[in-house]
């Protein structure tokens, strides 16, 4: 339209070259993305271990949220089931479990002896008996008891204070990685939240955008403008288009974020009905 209108002196030349201009940024934006496409599909093949010729691709035409965890499940909720689910956490129980069963077997090590166990077998005489004469095969069992007290108590003292140092660094470890669980559930969860809000406010702007390119369309198929005018609602058009797609795009990351932080817990995987 703009070659039209510049060819029959209706419009400028400029706006013919800045529409061309437009249309070269456009075609070098769809380059970088089929490049984009392709190395992701490279190194998600990497990762699967595939034959490095092959190519992975959607079945879907758009990318579309995804729900993995209920929208409207409370975050209190999720902190619980990740406290619960977490394997690590489960990992700094048992540490905690076992650094107390230390610190509680050296309180009691003085009280408790140490049994030593022996078993001799000879022949060639030493029978049982006195006399050398005596030249049957001899089975020995020895059984010995005794009790140790380290550096005169001192030492026992240091090994248990190095037995409760361990119980409190094992439990400062579990509150950390408490701490850490939860901050991380919660943080998907915000993530969650404010991105879903960014997809709706994108949809808004890009519904809006639509209605300023018609309007601007019908204006110019009336002679009421020159087509360049149409430019700016396609850039706007453009630009909240590339939002809605980032916005989709972090919220299914925040989902998966938080799916995993959760616990890994199982749910139904469902996209959200296609915008018309």
């Amino acid at each position: 339209m703009t070659e039209t209108y510049a060819r029959t002196g209706q419009g400028l030349k400029a706006d013919q070259q800045r529409v061309e201009a437009e249309l070269a940024v456009r075609r070098s934006e769809l380059l970088q993305t089929d490049e984009a496409i392709r190395v992701a599909s490279a190194q998600l093949v990497r990762l699967l271990g595939g034959d490095p010729l092959s190519r992975i691709v959607t079945a879907e035409q758009a990318v579309m949220p995804l729900e993995l965890t209920a929208a409207d499940t409370p975050a209190v909720e999720l902190v619980e089931l990740g406290l619960s689910r977490r394997p690590e956490l489960a990992e700094s129980r048992h540490l905690v479990y076992q650094a107390c069963q230390r610190l509680r077997r050296e309180r009691f090590a003085p009280l408790i002896p140490s049994v030593v166990l022996g078993l001799s077998y000879g022949g060639f005489g030493g029978g049982l008996g006195s006399e050398i004469t005596n030249t049957s095969d001899r089975l020995d069992a020895d059984v010995a008891a005794y009790w140790e007290l380290r550096q005169l108590g001192l030492g026992e003292r240091a090994v248990r204070a190095e037995a409760s140092s361990r119980v409190r660094q094992a439990e400062l470890r579990q509150a950390a990685d408490l701490d850490r669980v939860a901050a991380e559930v919660v943080t998907a969860h915000t993530q969650v939240q404010t991105r879903a809000g960014r997809i709706e406010v994108a949809r808004s702007g890009i519904l809006a955008a639509e209605d300023s390119f018609r309007l601007n369309s019908e204006r110019i198929q009336h002679a009421q403008g020159l087509p360049i005018e149409v430019l700016q609602s396609i850039q706007s058009l453009a630009v909240l288009r590339r939002e809605y797609l980032n916005a989709v795009v972090d919220y299914n990351i925040a989902q998966f974020q938080l799916w995993w932080a959760a616990g890994w817990f199982s749910e139904p995987v469902t996209a959200l009905p296609a915008e018309d």
